[in-house]
């Protein structure tokens, strides 16, 4: 075999290993990657899950405010529809002493 011919198959040869090297380790960093994601995704589940515990009185007491304008509407509505058809009342003229 020629020399050159050798030069080319040692350099093919180690390339191939070097290579393969580097397909093995990304393989690694990316099953590391896969593991961080997960635990960073179980994180921001937990974070999720505290800010709606955390939220939930405050959307249940924004309820009871929206009930109470609605019934405040609702006793208007009523109230002058109530003050229409009643007999209207003489202005009370104040007497002052002398």
């Amino acid at each position: 075999m020629p020399l050159p011919q050798i030069v080319s198959l040692f350099s093919i040869s180690i390339l191939t290993v070097v290579a393969t090297v580097i397909g093995i380790q990304i393989i690694f960093l990316l099953k590391e990657v896969a593991h961080t994601l997960g635990k960073f995704n179980s994180a921001l589940d937990t974070t999720e899950a505290a800010m709606r515990r955390f939220a939930e009185p405050f959307s249940n007491m924004l309820a009871v405010v929206e009930g109470l304008k609605h019934s405040t509407k609702i006793i208007e509505i009523f109230s002058s529809f109530v003050g229409r058809h009643s007999q209207p009342k003489p202005p009370i003229t104040m007497q002052t002493p002398l």
